[in-house]
């Protein structure tokens, strides 16, 4: 029996590792077609699009991509709408989940309710609003007008991952602190901001990821081009009757740099807040 229980152990083992190496491969073949192909030339990717080799390298497309997209420029465009996203979101996250966890009232109940199943709703529904309104607010074509949108679109998330952990602490440490002299803004800002900085990380790496990759907010937000992020200038290399798959290719890995940069960063954390989000709440 214990040899037949450890065989059966050991095959579970294997059988894992054999599912781990085909998602991996799945995962790795589509990287592995963008990485060799933004070294190649267009007609070496139409004729050979899986093989690599040195006759066909080429650091042409790089440095026309780099020329193209005006990439610091599209870059710093990029930076200011995450930095300023994601600064709304810790900030009124960290505070909604304080509330929710802490007050935790029929009221603040309700709205967390409203939250959660705000998550399943689409961009797509409110985009016809979320224009009219940033038109009558003379927000388009401005960096805060677009970041709201993103703030607002990736809050339900947000405030249910800070809920959820805020839930896990105990709550003898909020009253450890109001009986101290704390008040409610006190323990948010000393004792529970210093215990988020796994979900912190956790939200920073998922909802910046989603806006640095996001398309279809700029895309209608912004009319004038000097307001650009990297994804909508490459998105000019594709149409419906002519692609550019060397530059196309090109511009998705120098895109995809400094996003894989934060999470290679942050990984670690990454990792841990995932679970601390997923505590029973």
């Amino acid at each position: 029996m214990p040899g037949q229980k450890s065989r059966r152990i050991q095959n579970m083992h294997i059988g894992g590792h054999i599912i781990l190496i085909v998602v991996a491969t799945i995962i790795l073949i589509p990287l592995y077609y963008v990485f060799i192909n933004a070294f190649k030339t267009d007609a070496a990717i139409n004729l050979h699009p899986m093989a690599f080799s040195l006759d066909y390298f080429t650091t042409a497309n790089m440095a026309n991509v780099w020329r193209l997209l005006a990439f610091p420029k599209a870059l710093l465009n990029s930076v200011i709408l995450v930095v300023i996203s994601c600064s709304i979101l810790i900030v009124s996250g960290s505070m909604a989940g304080f509330a929710i966890a802490i007050v935790n009232n029929r009221l603040l109940k309700t709205l967390y309710i409203i939250l959660i199943l705000l998550i399943s709703v689409p961009f797509q529904v409110i985009m016809i609003s979320i224009i009219q309104i940033l038109s009558a607010t003379k927000l388009m074509n401005n960096y805060f007008g677009t970041s709201f949108v993103f703030a607002a679109v990736s809050m339900p998330f947000t405030v249910f991952l800070y809920t959820g952990f805020m839930r896990a602490v105990p709550r003898e440490l909020c009253e450890a602190a109001i009986v101290d002299g704390c008040g409610m803004g006190q323990t948010l800002l000393r004792i529970y901001l210093p215990l988020m900085k796994i979900v912190t990380s956790t939200i920073l790496i998922l909802r910046g990821t989603g806006i640095w990759n996001d398309l279809l907010i700029p895309l209608v937000t912004f009319t004038n081009e000097r307001y650009d992020p990297l994804v909508r200038r490459l998105y000019s290399f594709a149409s419906l009757r002519f692609n550019r798959w060397d530059l196309l290719f090109a511009g998705t890995v120098l895109c995809s740099i400094p996003i894989l940069l934060l999470f290679l960063f942050l990984q670690r954390v990454f990792i841990r807040g995932l679970l601390v989000g997923s505590v029973k709440g």
